[in-house]
């Protein structure tokens, strides 16, 4: 009792600060289901791919996969979708992991000016600029020893963009549209590659400083990566009904990725949706939604305390708030509120995702009765 009594007081007192959290490592575990399961993947990305739209437009979430993900078979990556990325020894071997790592430091004259281009305050524009402007550089220093190469690379050049060094920044911009996806293909910063072969994590700031993402600590959190979050690190298993999802008027907004752990929550009673038959997955969550999530995967709670009264909080969610206070997980702002219009980032879902893990798997959020 008295251990239930410590943790269910630490996760309280985070629970109340998810409104002023610094900076953290955060922590996303893995499927739910596959969790359960003895084949279940055990990898799992601190920053979680699922969350860059540029990286799961060219792969699919896939429990077999060493690293839990697998190319599409209608994305960028499709001629690689028939390739084993259950098999370990290819998946990390010279024509994987260690071949996309080898890229990787083939350009870190890039990454470096990069870096520093950055932290002078340079704007995206002047970064790209001179980022593709070095990326021509490398590849025709990698020639050097091979002037065969060199002229025929030059020859390809020249007949492609009219000059020999290769194509330059205002045709890259015409091409691309913007200055983030030149800066993005001259790093080839293919994050969906990356997260296929164990290397999103190594290369996330890469994804942030090309705009593929925001930055956690200021991305508000989804309520469909909430229900998903949540679901997870509950270990909360839920059967899905195939047209659960049929109800709402905006279902085809739902992220792909996020769908079946969507639909199960709708059929179990986890998310209701709104008034209006919507289910809006994709807008940010408030501090109240996720918490009235939060309280229904966890079906059992131990009362140690009397509820809180909160003066903020709305008559639809006072049940369950009162759930998650009565057993000391919520104290709000102390002077009465909870916050409960506040949005959550990523980074404070993330917080939540580590305490709730670590209390869950040592079994101290479920009451023995």
């Amino acid at each position: 009792m008295k251990s239930k009594k410590r943790y269910a007081a630490v996760l309280g007192l985070i629970l109340s600060l998810i409104c002023v959290i610094p900076a953290v490592d955060l922590v996303v575990y893995a499927d739910h289901a596959a969790q359960a399961s003895e084949s279940a993947r055990v990898f799992r990305y601190e920053h979680d791919p699922r969350l860059n739209p540029a990286a799961m437009a060219d792969i699919v979430v896939d429990p077999t996969a060493v690293y839990g993900f697998a190319p599409r078979a209608d994305g960028g990556l499709k001629q690689y979708a028939d390739f084993d990325w259950s098999d370990p020894e290819w998946v990390n071997g010279e024509n994987g992991r260690l071949a996309r790592i080898a890229y990787h430091e083939s350009i870190n004259e890039m990454y470096a000016m990069m870096n520093a281009m950055k932290n002078e305050g340079k704007s995206i524009e002047e970064i790209a600029r001179a980022v593709s402007g070095k990326r021509n550089e490398l590849r025709l220093a990698s020639y050097a020893d091979n002037p065969a190469g060199l002229a025929a690379m030059k020859a390809r050049n020249l007949e492609k963009y009219g000059h020999e060094e290769g194509p330059q920044a205002d045709e890259l911009y015409a091409q691309c549209g913007s200055w983030e996806t030149v800066l993005e293909k001259a790093f080839s910063a293919n994050s969906g590659m990356d997260a296929c072969l164990g290397l999103y994590d190594e290369y996330y700031e890469l994804y942030i400083m090309v705009g593929q993402i925001e930055e956690e600590h200021f991305a508000s959190a989804s309520r469909e990566y909430a229900v998903t979050a949540f679901l997870e690190a509950t270990g909360l298993s839920l059967p899905a009904t195939d047209d659960s999802l049929s109800k709402f008027s905006d279902a085809q907004q739902v992220s792909p990725q996020f769908a079946d752990d969507l639909a199960a929550a709708v059929s179990a009673g986890v998310l209701r949706g709104y008034e209006d038959h919507t289910i809006r997955a994709q807008e940010p969550v408030s501090r109240v939604e996720a918490l009235v999530l939060l309280s229904r995967c966890l079906p059992e709670l131990e009362k140690t305390t009397d509820a809180i009264s909160f003066s903020d909080v709305p008559a639809w969610a006072k049940s369950d708030i009162d759930r998650l206070s009565s057993a000391g997980l919520v104290l709000g702002y102390g002077n009465g509120t909870l916050g409960a219009t506040d949005d959550l980032t990523v980074e404070q879902i993330g917080l939540l995702l580590t305490w709730i893990g670590e209390i869950s798997a040592a079994g101290n959020l479920i009451s023995e009765s």
